[in-house]
């Protein structure tokens, strides 16, 4: 009887230890929060890390913030960004198909934009006179790109041809445009220089001495090959998002009415002619590189 006792007495010791154990006397206890340990989440030793997440996600954005932070407001130039939807009107000759129009279409299309490309070969500034009017009714462009003059390189009276290139610069009504001047296989009898001083207030993106040559050309020795346009496409495009006037400069009130595209003011030179900017880069003290003082 006496061991019987001292027994059931060791059992509920045992009971009551176990109770203390779990946290109470009755009853199960409830579970508490899991804690993590330190390296959970880290990828197992030799693993490759993960790929970053997508733009706007959490991993992407937190090192670009901090990063942004750390530069300073002039390190770098804001991202060139228009709104989707826009339109550009794309006028020229064969030449804005030689790998032009072909290589700045995926810029285009990768903003969104309504690209639309209307060229001809063996056509003209007269042939394109009577129509931009028209077209640019029709599409109604934030952006207007010509591609015009390399038929005309050769031509026994380029000054004829000013009116044509003023008529077509008038037709476009005062959105921002860009003639861009084809790069040259041959020496000018002086059409480069007619579309330099006859095309304000469109800006002008002089083709020789913005692009890095000698280009790759086709068969005929003239047309560049898909190459030399993919290379002139890659110089324009860095000149024109440079050249873009973000909507934060210019004031509220003109940002308010201006196109997407709208583009810096030109310097003073651009629209001179080849002579009088090597004129006025000499009397500046400016450099002239062996390849200008040629064009010039």
């Amino acid at each position: 009887m006496g061991r019987e006792i001292r027994v059931r007495r060791w059992a509920l010791a045992g009971l009551a230890v176990a109770g203390m154990a779990c946290g109470g006397s009755g009853g199960a206890p409830a579970p508490g929060p899991r804690v993590a340990p330190a390296t959970a989440g880290l990828p197992p030793a030799g693993a490759e890390p993960p790929a970053a997440g997508p733009p706007g996600s959490a991993a992407s954005t937190a090192p670009s913030e901090a990063a942004a932070a750390a530069r300073g407001p002039d390190d770098a130039p804001p991202a060139f960004t228009v709104p989707p939807n826009t339109a550009v009107l794309h006028v020229g000759d064969s030449f804005a198909l030689a790998g032009f129009a072909q290589a700045l279409r995926p810029r285009m299309q990768a903003l969104r934009v309504r690209y639309a490309v209307k060229a001809e070969t063996s056509s003209y500034t007269v042939t394109w006179a009577s129509r931009m009017e028209l077209l640019v009714a029709n599409y109604q462009p934030d952006l207007v790109i010509i591609s015009l003059g390399a038929n005309e390189v050769e031509n026994v009276n380029p000054p004829a041809h000013a009116g044509a290139v003023r008529r077509i610069i008038k037709a476009i009504g005062g959105r921002p445009c860009v003639w861009v001047s084809p790069p040259l296989w041959r020496k000018d009898t002086g059409i480069i220089d007619v579309i330099r001083t006859n095309s304000a207030p469109c800006r002008f993106f002089d083709s020789d001495a913005l692009v890095p040559g000698p280009l790759p050309r086709q068969k005929d020795k003239i047309h560049p090959n898909e190459e030399g346009g993919a290379r002139w496409a890659d110089a324009f495009w860095s000149w024109l998002t440079a050249e873009h006037l973000p909507p934060g400069e210019g004031g509220e009130d003109l940002a308010a009415k201006r196109s997407p595209w709208a583009l810096r003011p030109p310097p003073a030179e651009e629209h001179r002619s080849r002579a009088e900017a090597a004129e006025g880069a000499l009397q500046l003290g400016g450099p002239v590189s062996a390849r200008g003082a040629e064009r010039f």
